[in-house]
């Protein structure tokens, strides 16, 4: 009973911090462009945000681990809190672009210890389906982001949009000082053996399975970012759809992928996980292939079904995986490693597809998420397979080493 209030605690504030984050971040360019930014200044809070996660996600992770997740849990959410209550009351760039940085940091602390803290609640046998429906909370509020943020901003322009998410940060705080549990103190041996963790974390993920999850992570958020970025051009530019049309194909993904996520996760405690990644990660990279050649609404949506199908396919699998490497290399470090590869992956992918765009043509990019995709997969599948190969020589050395 106590796992359940702690889960469904998480639940809400997850969905809370997602939903008031996706609604103001929906707008952000918008908002900084109002105030007059341009060029340099349009794009520096993006790349603070952006290069705070990326950087800080792994250290803070480790941090967690020493100091109690339930104190990075109400710093991660009070520095949440603090920024959107600045957000109010200032309209000076320079300090809007500090407070995208401080924004970073909290990303950086909360997605680590919340995965820490939810892997808590689950049994080994039930891992993934637990997981995968605590990602309906992520999703969901991530789909309602921008629809529940149009609304805010007709009818009360920007300040109605930051006085939500000052709302919705002070509802997550007041959840997680209530449900999050205490922390037992550590001692100076467990901190040195996480400190000595997060020293050896480079050189764990070049000989254990992590470093496939990171390079299919990576690959994955490349995909989607592309997706995010250069769809909308596809479907306006080449297809011709109007806005309604162009939204119904961009939600078509995630829709899919949130209702799915809980079945989803049922079929990943019962069938192999690896498998599961693979089969869901080659699909989409070749579903990508096809976007360009896409004839009309109809097609092009059935290829965002699809592509939201298949990618559920292997996000609670993945997800278990990850908790099953952090409990072998330390669960904060672990999960910020990959937070921070699954970050460089969102910033990477325009970056790339741009410079295709601009050399090759719309096309191009396309065909480069799919071929990103395919390669992440395939090492992905190199590096399960090595670690398949490695456990039963580690279990007869065991074997031999206890005879001994």
């Amino acid at each position: 009973m106590e796992t359940r209030t702690v889960f469904r605690g998480l639940f809400l504030i997850n969905f809370a911090i997602t939903l008031g984050f996706g609604i103001a971040d929906a707008f952000f360019s918008l908002y900084v462009f109002s105030l007059g930014a341009r060029g340099l200044l349009l794009g520096l809070p993006l790349v603070f945000y952006s290069l705070s996660k990326i950087i800080l996600s792994p250290f803070m992770g480790a941090w967690a681990d020493r100091i109690g997740r339930r104190r990075i849990a109400a710093i991660s959410i009070g520095l949440y809190l603090f920024v959107s209550v600045c957000y109010l009351f200032t309209t000076c760039l320079t300090l809007i672009i500090l407070l995208r940085l401080l924004q970073g940091i909290g990303c950086a602390m909360f997605r680590p210890v919340v995965v820490s803290l939810v892997s808590e609640c689950a049994s080994d046998h039930k891992r993934a389906t637990v997981m995968g429906t605590f990602d309906i909370s992520f999703y969901g509020a991530l789909s309602l982001g921008p629809v529940v943020g149009g609304i805010l901003k007709d009818l009360w322009g920007f300040r109605g949009i930051f006085v939500t998410l000052t709302f919705l940060c002070l509802l997550a705080l007041a959840v997680a000082l209530v449900c999050i549990p205490g922390h037992q103190n550590v001692s100076g041996q467990a901190k040195q053996y996480e400190t000595e963790q997060l020293r050896d974390l480079l050189s764990v993920t070049r000989r254990s399975s992590l470093r496939g999850l990171l390079v299919f992570i990576f690959g994955r958020a490349c995909g989607i970012s592309l997706l995010g970025a250069f769809l909308p051009i596809m479907l306006t530019a080449k297809l011709g759809l109007n806005g309604t049309r162009a939204g119904l194909v961009m939600a078509s993904s995630t829709l899919v992928t949130t209702l799915l996520l809980r079945p989803m996760g049922m079929l990943s405690d019962r069938a192999p996980r690896t498998s599961l990644v693979v089969a869901g990660g080659t699909v989409v990279s070749l579903l990508y292939f096809l976007i360009p050649v896409a004839a009309g609404f109809s097609q092009i949506l059935a290829l965002g079904v699809g592509i939201g199908l298949f990618s559920v396919l292997s996000q609670p699998a993945s997800t278990a995986l990850l908790v099953e490497e952090g409990s072998r290399h330390g669960m904060g470090a672990t999960v910020g490693t990959f937070n921070a590869v699954l970050n460089l992956g969102f910033v990477s992918g325009p970056l790339v597809g741009a410079g295709l765009q601009s050399v090759l043509g719309l096309t191009a990019v396309f065909y480069a998420a799919g071929v990103m995709g395919l390669g992440a997969v395939g090492l992905f599948a190199v590096n399960a397979l090595a670690k398949e190969e490695r456990i039963p020589l580690e279990g007869g050395l065991a074997a031999v080493q206890r005879q001994v």
